[in-house]
């Protein structure tokens, strides 16, 4: 190719990207008009990889194109393309598929410095002993293994839970500090008295917190209603809890197990 003949290719392929440009789209259509044009294979590749893929790639445009002059290289560009499109079709789902799916009941997600993630229960073991010898009446725990929970949290995360409809927050849910102790578990109490019995954890363990319906309920699933739950101060070092009252409240399809569910972190 001669020095006029590459600048007119040149203008010409200049002329083709603003089309491309402002069509935004290049098709098989377009890539043929170049072929024919007689258009070098690298102001093709160009062209290609310059404009909005719109390619189609079945193995009989593949032969029309090849019987045009398209090279192997112009072909792979075509079809690495019509892939990367597809790529990001599915990336920019994502989210709305997600917003689809809903949060799920049974887990939670927390929030720290902005990053979520998701939080999966366990089941406490529960155990009844006197106190003070017998004095001081008899007590119940929820009693969890090991000293130290796996997931470490910074002094103020940000709690996504999932209420069910008929239920308050408030009586859904419990942030509980729990004691180390010397057997290797970390427990906290969960009812008690001498002369009367009254459960629920007590109130020493209890860490205040505020709750507060999301805004955008869209990734709600059916029956239930998102919250934000917070602490109401940086927590301190130690082992806590998000307890959920899922044995005592009816929640439609989800949490089987008929228990309640403690998501357990520690602060350190």
């Amino acid at each position: 190719m001669n020095r006029f003949s590459r600048r007119l290719a040149a203008l010409l392929a200049s002329a083709f990207l603003a089309h491309a440009a402002i069509a935004a789209t290049i098709t098989n259509a377009d890539v043929i008009k170049l072929l024919e044009a007689g258009m070098p294979e690298e102001v093709v590749l160009e062209a290609i990889a310059s404009g909005q893929a719109s390619f189609d790639t079945s193995s009989k445009a593949l032969i029309t194109l090849k019987a045009k002059g398209a090279t192997p290289k112009v072909l792979t560009a075509m079809l690495q393309a019509g892939d990367k499109k597809k790529a990001a079709a599915a990336t920019a789902s994502a989210p709305a598929a997600k917003a689809a799916a809903g949060y799920n009941p049974e887990e939670v997600t927390v929030v720290v410095d902005g990053q979520p993630s998701i939080m999966q229960y366990r089941i406490a073991q529960h155990r009844t002993a006197a106190r003070a010898l017998g004095f001081g009446g008899m007590a119940s725990y929820a009693t969890l293994s090991g000293t130290q929970a796996q997931r470490r949290l910074a002094g103020a995360p940000e709690f996504i839970i999932s209420v069910p409809r008929n239920a308050q927050a408030a009586d859904y849910l419990t942030l509980a500090n729990f004691a180390v102790r010397n057997n290797g578990t970390r427990e906290v109490m969960t009812g008690g008295g001498y002369m009367s019995y009254s459960s629920g954890i007590n109130k020493s363990r209890v860490v205040p917190i505020t709750s507060e319906a999301l805004a955008d309920q869209s990734a709600a699933r059916d029956g239930f209603v998102l919250y934000s739950v917070k602490p109401n101060a940086p927590l301190k070092s130690g082992e806590y809890a998000l307890v959920l009252y899922t044995g005592e409240m009816r929640t439609a399809g989800f949490f089987s197990q008929g228990a309640n569910s403690y998501f357990d972190f520690g602060v350190n």
